[in-house]
């Protein structure tokens, strides 16, 4: 009896350092490419405070804007041989797996920047691509929010919702706080 139960607590001990570095990568957070005024930085961590345009009106009301820019999954591989930062990440509603992150700005990009206009949180808007924006050879992805409300300007937008003041955007009410780490993360 003695023998088996140092017999069971060898192998629970054997499989606790075995799936020790496996807990150990589980347990990081995830770390998020995103672009700002057409820099890479890097979103760590975020927590999410879903439908927080109804519960936390203020928070949601003072938020900047953190754009998911989808891709259309039917016109994936692009021509262009870009591949969205995200491809796939399971963060954000099936039709927008695949998708960019564009930011109002981030730390680090000077008063000339965008250091101004940074805060957390992050009002989440969904936005996607035609397929025929994604389509051309010479695709460029947006990095800049300058750039996307350029983009929505041209037609490069799906129409999401035809009833909405900006129809290509659709806020989903909901916040992201969440810290950033260096460029070479």
């Amino acid at each position: 009896m003695l023998a088996r139960v140092l017999y069971c607590r060898a192998l629970v001990a054997l499989v606790v350092v075995l799936l020790a570095p496996a807990l150990a990568l589980a347990a990081k957070p995830e770390i998020d490419p995103s672009y700002a005024e057409g820099k890479t930085v890097y979103m760590i961590g975020p927590k999410l405070i879903a439908g927080a345009a109804q519960n936390q009106p203020n928070l949601y009301m003072h938020a900047e804007e953190l754009y998911l820019v989808a891709y259309p999954q039917e016109a994936l591989p692009l021509p262009s041989c870009y591949v969205p930062q995200c491809n796939p990440c399971f963060h954000a509603p099936p039709p927008f797996i695949f998708h960019d992150h564009v930011l109002t700005g981030a730390p680090g990009l000077g008063k000339d920047g965008t250091a101004g206009e940074y805060k957390a949180p992050w009002k989440i808007i969904l936005v996607k691509y035609t397929v025929a924006a994604v389509s051309d050879p010479n695709f460029v992805p947006v990095k800049s929010v300058a750039e996307l409300d350029q983009a929505e300007a041209d037609g490069k937008f799906q129409v999401l919702d035809s009833t909405a003041t900006n129809p290509y955007e659709i806020e989903t009410g909901n916040v992201l706080i969440c810290p950033f780490v260096a460029p070479e993360a």
